[in-house]
C-alpha cells in the first residue's frame, strides 16, 4: 500500500509552495520468494532473498514553487 500526502502554502498573491510526502510500501510488507529447493543441503528450505521487483519501505519528500 502506497500513501502520498501533499500541503500547500500561498506566498503572497502569485507565489505558491507545495510540499509532497510520498510513502511507498507503507506498512512494510515483505514478499519473500520462494525457498530454496535443495533437501540435502544444509540451508534446505531456507528463504533468503525477496521476489525480483519488490522493494522494502522507502520515503520521498519534495517540493515545488510555482508562480
Amino acid at each position: 500500500m502506497d500513501a502520498s500526502l501533499f500541503k500547500n502554502f500561498a506566498l503572497g498573491e502569485r507565489l505558491k509552495m507545495q510540499f509532497e510526502f510520498k510513502f511507498y510500501n507503507i506498512f512494510n510488507h515483505v514478499n519473500l520468494a520462494n525457498p530454496n529447493h535443495c533437501v540435502d543441503c544444509s540451508n534446505g528450505g531456507s528463504i533468503s532473498s525477496l521476489v525480483p521487483g519488490a522493494q522494502m519501505r522507502s520515503i520521498e519528500f519534495g517540493g515545488k514553487i510555482t508562480f
